[in-house]
């Protein structure tokens, strides 16, 4: 009986995740803005408080904390934008030095693997074998001969997708001034669900749970923000073109437990070689990634985020792939939020501390069994924190 009762819970279980994802991945245009409002609530409830304490109503106060995150919001949009519009006029420039090592690239692929250039061309822009036997390298002086109508298409789409996210940008922005203004009925809502002896306890559970989750969602926001700028000083020192938005992207990948950093320092040393960057540049990328994680993994995330939100890396890369196939690059950006808040609500809750254990990091007992960079770490921090009270 019981064999039956388990596969039975099992086959209910699989079959109500399935209908969940295809609920959700099929209200993804509703529910995409207010997950992000939702996060962005929680960033701003501490200011917002902060701002009534000194006098000011509620709604002003909303009001404030959504003018200060369009801002923010608005910020770094100009700095990227501004970034890939100085790529875009580099580009000619950048033509007549990828040229070269483009074709030396094509040679070498032709003789270690005996693919023709032409097959070479055609797999790479999608161009038919007749359209490539006229040249055998690349026309990188006509770049619109080798837009193919699938490329075209493709840059609707994009356009497409750029004014809906500018529209649910607007719409998470909206949704966020109601959720300051109303979070005292959103509050009493969800208690509302409790039996009146248990509505005591779950206050608690979520009162620390939204601290908490402030912390973590605070504590990521500023290691992007030191990560991104050690990363631009040390490529601005290398002389690496276009250093900010490399260093902002790379910030913001190191979200991805090993695999993000591993891409953004891919990512710097290839645009350094093909921007014909000499030895040395590549010594201080590589030597700047590396002061980087050494700060990231030992000063900054064990006190600046803190442990108690820590995801482990199997649990973060499935959660990002199963964030991307449900919602795209929006659910690779909230997968890692919402994983780490989650986690904070099993850890608080009783019955749920299974859960949160399973998604926590490996258990490191004692002092003892730190390695000694965690250790000269921890000296480091406490130094600061010395010199800083």
């Amino acid at each position: 009986m019981k064999t039956k009762e388990i596969v039975l819970s099992f086959a209910l279980l699989v079959l109500g995740t399935y209908f969940l994802i295809k609920g959700v991945t099929a209200a993804a245009t509703f529910l995409i803005p207010l997950v992000f409002a939702g996060v962005l609530a929680l960033i701003c409830i501490p200011l917002s408080r902060k701002l009534e304490h000194i006098g000011l109503s509620r709604g002003f106060a909303s009001f404030l904390c959504v003018i200060g995150s369009i801002v923010a919001f608005l910020s770094i949009f100009v700095l990227v934008s501004a970034q890939i519009s100085n790529v875009a006029e580099r580009w000619p420039e950048a033509k007549e030095t990828l040229k070269p090592k483009l074709e030396n690239a094509q040679t070498f692929i032709r003789e270690k693997t005996g693919i023709s250039t032409q097959e070479q061309m055609q797999m790479l822009y999608g161009s038919s074998p007749d359209s490539t036997k006229t040249s055998s390298s690349p026309n990188l002086e006509e770049p619109s001969e080798m837009i193919s109508p699938d490329a075209k298409k493709k840059v609707g789409l994009l356009v497409m997708d750029f004014f809906g996210f500018l529209g649910n940008a607007t719409l998470s922005f909206i949704y966020l001034f109601f959720l300051l203004f109303y979070r005292r009925k959103v509050k009493l809502s969800i208690l509302k669900f409790f039996k009146p002896t248990n509505q005591e306890m779950a206050k608690e559970v979520m009162a620390k749970a939204i601290q908490l989750s402030v912390n973590f969602l605070v504590g990521r926001l500023t290691l992007i923000l030191f990560l991104a700028i050690i990363y631009s000083v040390g490529m601005s020192i290398a002389g690496l073109e276009n250093a900010v938005l490399i260093a902002i992207i790379a910030a913001v990948l190191s979200l991805l437990p090993y695999l993000g950093n591993i891409i953004g320092y891919a990512l710097a040393i290839s645009l350094s070689v093909f921007g014909g960057a000499d030895t040395w540049s590549l010594i201080v990328v590589t030597t700047t990634y590396g002061l980087a994680q050494f700060i990231e993994s030992y000063i900054l995330e064990p006190y600046v985020v803190g442990e108690k939100v820590d995801l482990n890396p199997l649990v973060t890369i499935v959660i990002v792939v199963l964030g991307s196939s449900i919602w795209g690059i929006s659910g690779m950006i909230l997968s890692i939020p919402l994983a780490g808040i989650l986690k904070i609500i099993f850890d608080a809750t009783e019955g749920l501390k299974p859960l949160g254990y399973a998604l926590g990091e490996e258990d490191i007992e004692g002092q003892d069994e730190q390695g000694f960079l965690s250790k000269w770490g921890e000296k480091i921090w406490n130094k600061l924190k010395g010199k800083s009270d």
